[in-house]
């Protein structure tokens, strides 16, 4: 990585941790919930214990991302989605946070790895949600979803794959949550497409982590928080 690439995003990170800490500085009611209910809310959800207890379970699974799973577990409840699509589920951890509020939830998953894909289905099997997992190619879907995951580290999906493929799974009620929007050049380059995008109104910029949102109630603007 160039150098002055590291220090571009070292800068970046510094400047977000003391932008609109608690809130302080949004004038979107929106928004400002966001920050003090999920994005900045420190509950512990009995949920948290129950997974970390549910993987431990098994010894080939070590547990990470527990921060960014538990603010997807947060948002997801929130909005109370119930239809999600997450693709680059990864080993699958991520999807037993996204799953683990309501009973109701229904999960479809793409994984192109084989042994990602394997440990996750073990996971799956066992924890008592409604979750399709899909390894050749992304699942073909009708329904209009309420949260769409994106994780770029364990698949890219490039503009014209949001464009052609996850935008029509969107309507003013869905949210999409991309992680890795920094770990590359090109991951940065599909974040600013997207979140100029006309459909696009609403975008969170966590960092590390973007949340798009499709609501034409709001006025478009980009907000960098702190995570």
């Amino acid at each position: 990585m160039p150098k002055i690439y590291r220090i571009s995003k070292i800068g970046t990170r510094i400047l977000q941790k003391i932008r609109h800490r608690r809130g302080h500085g949004i004038h979107s009611p929106f928004v400002f919930s966001l920050i003090t209910n999920v994005i900045e809310e420190k509950r512990k959800y009995y949920a948290f214990d129950d997974i970390q207890n549910f993987i431990s379970k098994y010894d080939n699974v070590k547990q990470h991302s527990k921060k960014y799973n538990r603010f997807v577990f947060r948002i997801i409840n929130h909005f109370s989605a119930k239809n999600i699509l997450e693709i680059g589920s990864g080993d699958g951890q991520t999807t037993l946070y996204a799953s683990a509020s309501s009973s109701s939830i229904r999960c479809n998953c793409y994984e192109p790895s084989t042994k990602k894909s394997e440990k996750a289905n073990i996971l799956y099997n066992d924890w008592g949600r409604s979750i399709n997992l899909h390894t050749d190619s992304l699942p073909h879907i009708n329904d209009i979803q309420d949260c769409i995951i994106v994780d770029l580290k364990n698949y890219f999906a490039d503009y014209d794959l949001f464009l052609s493929y996850i935008l029509p799974l969107c309507n003013e009620e869905t949210f999409i949550i991309i992680k890795g929007i920094r770990t590359k050049r090109k991951n940065q380059m599909l974040w600013r497409m997207l979140k100029q995008s006309e459909k696009v109104t609403v975008s969170l910029d966590l960092f590390n982590i973007g949340v798009l949102f499709f609501d034409k109630r709001f006025y478009k603007r980009n907000y960098r928080l702190n995570f």
